[in-house]
């Protein structure tokens, strides 16, 4: 399977909000690395209570230390769309080995990936560095009723230098019910 890896820009006021809430200019922030933008990405048919996972996504420090991830949640969501378990992994390894796809159907336990760590060590390397160093977070959704379920992005929250931050992942997920069309990215046929 190959692996789909989102690289996106942290941007100003939609990446990450650690000043904002009170971090130290001191303490490591969490922050993509990468030049990508706001994406959303539909699973068109989908099961009721089925576990899916959605990986690839690419986070690091912006200074050497520590941030303790103490949760993770969608934004917007609508149809009782929730992150029913998170996953932090190191990734030292080339992008096509052993990643986590979008909307893979399997629970993190089913797949063999750990929920237990919490922290990101990994800081961003600068454009062009042959080493590549970051965190990959793995999310597991469902969609829980018979309705169509989505979200505008997820909320990752942390622990840093004593203080809380909030960093945002401008990406949609939508998991279609098969006879729900409500929502925009559920009606196309391709």
């Amino acid at each position: 399977m190959a692996c789909l890896i989102l690289l996106s820009a942290a941007c100003p006021g939609c990446a990450s909000e650690g000043a904002a809430d009170g971090l130290y200019s001191a303490s490591p922030r969490l922050v993509e690395p990468g030049d990508g933008g706001r994406q959303s990405f539909a699973l068109r048919l989908t099961t009721q209570g089925m576990p899916y996972l959605f990986g690839g996504f690419a986070v690091c420090l912006d200074k050497a230390g520590a941030v303790e991830v103490t949760g993770v949640e969608f934004e917007n969501a609508a149809g009782g769309l929730s992150v029913q378990a998170f996953a932090l992994r190191p990734f030292y390894r080339g992008f096509g080995e052993d990643g986590v796809g979008w909307g893979e159907p399997k629970s993190l336990k089913r797949r063999g990936i750990s929920t237990a760590l919490r922290t990101v060590t990994q800081v961003c390397q600068a454009d062009g560095s042959s080493r590549v160093e970051f965190s990959e977070v793995v999310l597991q959704t469902s969609r829980p009723g018979a309705v169509s379920a989505s979200s505008s992005g997820f909320v990752i929250t942390y622990s840093s230098g004593g203080s809380e931050g909030r960093f945002r992942v401008p990406f949609g997920i939508t998991l279609c019910a098969p006879a729900d069309k409500s929502l925009p990215l559920c009606q196309s046929q391709t």
